[in-house]
């Protein structure tokens, strides 16, 4: 069974505006293993990062460890 869930993360704020910035976390589900991916862009900068921190807090969130 395959789906998608798309999950909003609060980031930083910004230093010039003071705004806070969200970013989507999208968790797919492929016959029982479980990926992620962040709209941020440390996952970008970083390509060896596996999970940035949006997606640490979010399986914090739903308890997957």
């Amino acid at each position: 069974m395959n789906w998608k869930q798309k999950f909003s993360e609060m980031g930083s704020r910004d230093k010039k505006t003071g705004k806070l910035k969200y970013y989507v976390v999208t968790r797919t589900h492929n016959n029982g293993v479980d990926s992620f991916k962040c709209s941020c862009p440390a996952t970008s900068y970083r390509p060896y990062l596996i999970a940035c921190k949006h997606i640490k807090r979010l399986k914090e969130k739903l308890r997957l460890y």
